[in-house]
C-alpha cells in the first residue's frame, strides 16, 4: 500500500527541528556578541572614522583577484560535468553572479550564471540546452561554493588556536565552530556523497548521475582545495588593506596575516551556513569577536565596516563594468550585422 504524499504546505518534525537549530545558532551568536557590539559603538562614536583611498582601492583590487581562482575552478567543474563552457563567458558569469548573493537564498547566483552561459553559448536546440545547462550550472555552483567554504572552515580551525587572543573559552568555542562547519561543508563535496545529493535534489536520471559521478573525481576535489586555499589567502590581504584604510593597522602589520585570514574565513563560512543574504549580521558579529581582542572594540568595528563597504562597492563596480561592456558589444554587433563574431 502506497503511503500518501505529504502535502506541499505540511512541515515535517525534522524540518521544524532544522529550523529550530538554525534559529538557536543565530540567537546564540547575537547574544554572545551583543555586549561587544554595544561597547564598540560607544567607542566608535568617540573617534572619527575616515577611509584612506589608496589601501581601500588596493583592497578592492585584491577582492577581484581573490575570486579568480574559484572562478577558474567553477569553469573547470563545468567542463568535468560535460559542459564545455567558454573560458571568457564562464568567468564573466561567475563575477556577475556575485551580486546574487545579496538576495535571500542561493537561487539567484545559479539563475544569473545560467543566463550568462546561455548568452555565451548559443545552440540550435536551445530549449534542451537550457534545461541541461541549468542542472549542470547548479551542480557546479554548489560544488565550487561548498569546496570554498569547506577549505575556509579547515583554515579557520587551524588558525584559531594560534591566532585568537583573549579568553581561552572564546578560542575553544571558535575552534569547535570551525570544525563543525568544516565537517558540515566538507562531507557534501566528497564525490560519492555529492552524486547522491545531486540525484536526490536535482531529480536527475540515474544514468546521468552515474556519468557525473565518474567525472567528479578526488583529483578535481584536490584542485578545488588548492584554488580555495589561494583564494582565502588573498582575502586575508583584503582584510589587512581594509584595516590600513581605517587606520586600525599599519603597512607593517602584514605580519599578522593569519589573523586577517581568520577574520575573513570563519565569519564568511558562518554567514554562508546562516543562509542570510551575504551572511549579513553573522559575518560582522563573528568578525568583531575575532578582531576585538587584538585591535580593540572600536578598531575591530571600523575594520568590519570597511571590509563590508569595500566588498559591496567592488562587486557593484565589477558587475556594472561587465554589463556596460556587454551592452557596448551588443550595440556594435547591431551596427555591424555583417561582421562575424565568435
Amino acid at each position: 500500500m502506497r503511503t500518501p504524499a505529504t502535502p506541499p504546505g505540511a512541515s515535517s518534525p525534522r524540518r521544524w527541528l532544522i529550523a529550530g537549530l538554525k534559529l538557536a545558532v543565530v540567537a546564540a551568536v547575537v547574544w554572545f556578541v551583543s555586549q561587544t557590539v554595544r561597547e564598540a559603538w560607544r567607542e566608535l562614536a568617540r573617534r572619527e572614522l575616515a577611509l584612506s583611498l589608496a589601501p581601500a582601492l588596493g583592497a578592492g583590487a585584491m577582492i577581484v583577484l581573490a575570486q579568480a581562482p574559484m572562478a577558474w575552478f567553477w569553469r573547470r567543474t563545468l567542463v568535468a560535468l560535460g559542459e564545455p563552457a567558454p573560458l571568457g563567458g564562464a568567468i564573466k558569469a561567475f563575477y556577475l553572479s556575485q551580486i546574487g548573493k545579496y538576495v535571500p537564498g542561493k537561487a539567484s547566483v545559479v539563475l544569473i550564471r545560467t543566463e550568462r552561459l546561455l548568452d555565451a553559448v548559443r545552440r540550435d536546440d536551445h530549449d534542451a540546452f537550457e534545461a541541461a545547462c541549468g542542472r549542470t550550472v547548479a551542480a557546479a555552483v554548489f560544488y565550487e561554493t561548498l569546496t570554498h567554504i569547506a577549505v575556509g572552515s579547515l583554515i579557520a580551525a587551524a588558525l584559531t588556536v594560534a591566532t585568537v587572543e583573549g579568553d581561552p573559552n572564546t578560542r575553544l568555542g571558535l575552534m569547535a565552530l570551525s570544525l563543525a562547519l568544516a565537517v558540515a561543508c566538507l562531507t557534501p563535496t566528497l564525490p560519492p556523497v555529492f552524486s547522491r545529493l545531486l540525484k536526490k535534489v536535482a531529480k536527475a536520471p540515474s544514468s546521468e548521475v552515474a556519468r557525473e559521478r565518474r567525472r567528479l573525481t578526488y583529483g578535481l576535489s584536490a584542485l578545488g582545495a588548492v584554488c580555495a586555499a589561494v583564494s582565502w589567502g588573498l582575502i586575508g590581504v583584503v582584510v589587512w588593506l581594509s584595516a590600513v584604510s581605517v587606520g586600525a593597522a599599519g603597512w607593517g602589520d602584514f605580519s599578522r596575516w593569519p589573523l586577517w585570514v581568520l577574520a575573513a574565513a570563519l565569519p564568511t563560512v558562518a554567514g554562508f551556513v546562516s543562509l542570510l543574504p551575504a551572511g549579513l549580521v553573522v559575518r560582522e558579529a563573528l568578525s568583531l569577536v575575532i578582531l576585538a581582542p587584538a585591535l580593540g572594540e572600536a578598531d575591530a568595528l571600523a575594520v568590519t565596516i570597511a571590509v563590508r563597504l569595500v566588498w559591496v562597492v567592488t562587486e557593484l563596480c565589477v558587475c556594472g563594468s561587465l554589463l556596460a561592456s556587454g551592452a557596448i558589444g551588443a550595440a556594435r554587433r547591431v551596427r555591424s550585422p555583417s561582421r562575424k563574431w565568435p
